[in-house]
């Protein structure tokens, strides 16, 4: 028996909805990259299919999707690295992210048989991709006989999730001052910014890029807002044996947890070889029928050890790990990640089921 990714489609379908109402005036750009967040890129297209497009990192996910018969405008967040990536952009009706001088050249020394559409990326502080030190008119005027417009300006905001935030709004001024008097299509927010600065800033809203709250999970540790959003992902394992545990014996490799007093022990048949970090032994909780209980031992590769007491649960029921009871951001907060990763992480032995 193996664990199980339980997708919820409804879910993601309402959350897309929650989004257009707090962001009514706004285009969707649903981030689907890294298979869906690790909920299937294909059924999460076809649940989010009201967005005005998708977004992806990589031409190899927008190529997949295409040949799986995704027809709406697909942003590539990276761009295309050569010529041939450039072409099949300009006939498949991929928008690729332009963020540096090599990308330009392509697409001047292309012969393209009909326009690129493309995002320009200015770098206002991330330090990642984009351009720095480079006029924007400068560039337009290198690509405007290759490129259909409208063209799509856009930067990406670093700290917008932290708590205390004082660097998006120098990002939103130099944005502004990168673009005055241009005509474009503009995107600057993510599911952070979205939240906390949509509000402020309506005339850089024309394209919003929301990623982890179509999944259900804010992007912020104290957030209160409008926007109720559900989440699509539960993450269960089956019980896989039942034993008693005495007081002074130890479980696990390395002997890590010792009993405290006479108990019963459930194995669950689901590891790190599966995706959940190794971090949680000894610190994690799981969720069964309005209980929760503790994760005891080491975490090994197949096997999950909780501490039952003297609750009732059969053999191949399944336990919570994360979802409607325990959630997700509480869980990477608990062992200083994100929630990204531990979605993006699970592995391929779990069977995808969709509800």
């Amino acid at each position: 028996m193996n664990g199980q990714i339980l997708i919820n489609r409804n879910n993601l379908i309402h959350n897309l909805s929650e989004i257009k109402k707090y962001a009514k005036d706004s285009k969707i750009m649903s981030v689907i990259k890294s298979d869906g967040y690790g909920h299937g890129i294909l059924e999460v297209a076809s649940a989010l299919k009201k967005s005005d497009a998708f977004a992806v990192a990589t031409i190899n996910e927008a190529i997949y999707l295409r040949n799986n018969n995704i027809e709406k405008q697909i942003v590539c967040l990276q761009g295309f690295s050569n010529i041939e990536e450039c072409i099949y952009c300009s006939q498949n009706n991929i928008r690729p992210v332009i963020h540096n001088h090599e990308q330009v050249n392509i697409i001047k020394n292309t012969n393209l048989q009909k326009p690129i559409s493309i995002w320009i990326k200015f770098d206002t502080g991330m330090n990642r991709l984009g351009f720095k030190e480079t006029d924007l008119a400068t560039l337009i005027n290198e690509v405007k006989d290759k490129t259909q417009y409208p063209i799509g300006i856009m930067t990406h905001l670093a700290c917008a999730d932290d708590d205390h935030d004082n660097f998006s709004q120098k990002q939103i001024e130099r944005f502004h001052d990168i673009v005055k008097n241009t005509k474009a299509e503009f995107s600057i927010f993510n599911s952070a910014g979205v939240i906390k600065y949509i509000k402020k800033y309506q005339n850089f809203s024309e394209w919003i890029r929301p990623g982890i709250m179509l999944y259900g999970v804010s992007p912020l540790s104290n957030c209160e807002n409008d926007i109720n959003i559900k989440p699509a992902m539960t993450l269960v394992a089956p019980v896989i044996s039942i034993k008693k545990c005495k007081q002074g014996e130890k479980i696990g490799y390395g002997h890590t947890y010792e009993f405290k007093k006479d108990t019963m022990i459930a194995s669950l048949g689901i590891g790190y070889g599966d995706g959940v970090s190794r971090n949680l032994t000894n610190t994690g909780k799981v969720f069964f029928e309005d209980n929760y209980f503790n994760i005891v031992g080491r975490i090994s590769m197949d096997i999950i050890t909780i501490d039952i007491e003297d609750k009732k649960i059969d053999i191949g029921a399944n336990v919570e790990l994360w979802g409607d009871n325990i959630n997700i951001k509480e869980v990477s907060d608990s062992i200083n990640t994100i929630p990204y990763e531990l979605m993006c992480g699970l592995g391929d032995r779990l069977q995808r089921k969709y509800i």
